[in-house]
């Protein structure tokens, strides 16, 4: 039973993000932050604006500012480049990404509702440090991908105070290989490759109360929730008998988000908004790997994340009742402490810097974004994974983002 669900989930998410690709852009660890062009070209701050259909991902209360039926779909660019200059050696990667999302919503002719579904894809990682170089022992290669499916309702309360709530349904998939050492020369090393799925339920409750017609305060809720992977675990080198594939499991905390919004208008097209997300990554401190076979059993991943902050300025500007403009700058300290430093996750302090553009009709618009994510360089050392990974980490990022939605 529990199989054959998987594998219906794993259907219905593959064929909504036919187009996913390539490396995930993260927040803090791997989250990931850019949901939506409007949301994005603010540098995320909108869950007190959220009015568009991604409100289902940001603030589900939103959606009551919506009249009618709205459907919106886009997707995410991102051009990444890293390096790392070690002890060991150097090491670049150069992935682009490209995540798609969709959301729809309508009030079915109920006053006070209104229901949603969006599809997107909220924590995620793909890593491709080649099968040479000093971190080949640590990681060659991985990615994990959760995609959220979300089922949306909301309600008005009175004409300022609206509630909405979420049920996410994510399906994540994890696969991960790095050169193992089988013995002494001229033993050829192995490959050890872990691969595997499983979905999970969470929650994504939200509020907004506007004060009045400067003002206006919300908060979101993303419940945490647990991936016990059923994986498939295997060590393959050439001239020698491949060990597995075995059964394996793991298990991944994801961790509860929430955050605060708070935004101001102090004339009708000018909006200013700043938020405050905490993202609890203390919940995830290491990933035991348990099989039956002894050689893959015990396996473990330490992490030892702490939790991490992200502070938002977002503000946006109607410039005519077709064209908008905004901009944006976002600050997030790293989730991922210098002692357990992984190839994996390269995290570090973050920086956001965004602009956008919009275009709307009275039955249609579109929204673009750019963003130039800059990470702090990281120096490392005595990690529990050096010599390997000692030396300095640089990564920066260029993102493009574009929605496009219909009102029915």
């Amino acid at each position: 039973m529990r199989r054959s669900s998987r594998q219906w989930f794993g259907a219905l998410a593959g064929a909504a993000a036919l187009m996913w690709a390539s490396s995930y852009s993260f927040g803090g660890a791997f989250e990931v932050l850019q949901q939506g062009a409007r949301a994005s070209g603010q540098a995320e701050a909108f869950a007190a604006q959220a009015d568009d259909p991604s409100a289902i991902w940001y603030n589900p209360a939103g959606l009551t500012q919506l009249k009618g039926t709205n459907i919106s779909g886009g997707g995410y660019l991102v051009l990444p480049d890293y390096h790392f200059h070690g002890t060991q050696g150097d090491s670049s990667m150069h992935q682009y990404s490209f995540l798609p999302h969709v959301y729809a919503e309508s009030d079915f002719g109920l006053e006070k509702f209104r229901f949603g579904l969006g599809i997107n894809n909220v924590f995620g990682l793909r890593e491709s440090w080649g099968q040479t170089g000093p971190l080949e022992t640590l990681m060659t290669r991985g990615h994990l991908y959760t995609i959220n499916m979300e089922p949306t309702v909301a309600y008005q309360i009175t004409d300022g105070l609206s509630v909405g709530v979420g049920m996410n349904i994510y399906y994540a998939t994890l696969d991960l290989e790095h050169s193992q050492v089988l013995g002494a020369p001229p033993t050829p090393r192995g490959y050890l490759r872990l691969h595997g799925d499983d979905y999970a339920l969470g929650a994504s409750p939200g509020v907004m109360w506007k004060i009045d017609e400067h003002n206006t305060v919300a908060a979101f809720y993303h419940s945490a929730f647990k991936l016990d992977m059923d994986l498939q675990a295997s060590i393959e080198a050439r001239g020698i008998p491949a060990i597995g594939p075995s059964p394996a499991k793991a298990a991944i905390n994801i961790p509860q988000i929430a955050g605060f919004g708070y935004a101001f208008r102090p004339i009708s097209p000018w909006k200013i908004e700043a938020d405050v997300v905490w993202s609890n990554w203390h919940s995830l401190q290491q990933i035991v790997i348990r099989s039956p076979n002894p050689v893959f059993n015990n396996g473990v991943i330490t992490t030892r994340y702490h939790d991490s902050w992200s502070f938002r300025l977002g503000t946006q500007y109607d410039l005519t009742d077709h064209w908008t403009v905004r901009g944006g700058y976002a600050y997030g300290n790293s989730a991922v402490p210098a002692s357990t430093f992984s190839p994996l996750v390269p995290d570090s302090n973050y920086h956001i810097f965004s602009v956008g553009i919009g275009y709307k009709t009275p039955t249609w618009y579109i929204d673009a974004a750019y963003l130039y994510i800059f990470r702090e360089t990281r120096n490392i050392s005595n990690s529990i994974n050096s010599p390997f990974v000692d030396g300095s980490w640089h990564t920066d990022m260029m993102g493009f983002m574009v929605t496009a939605g219909i009102k029915l």
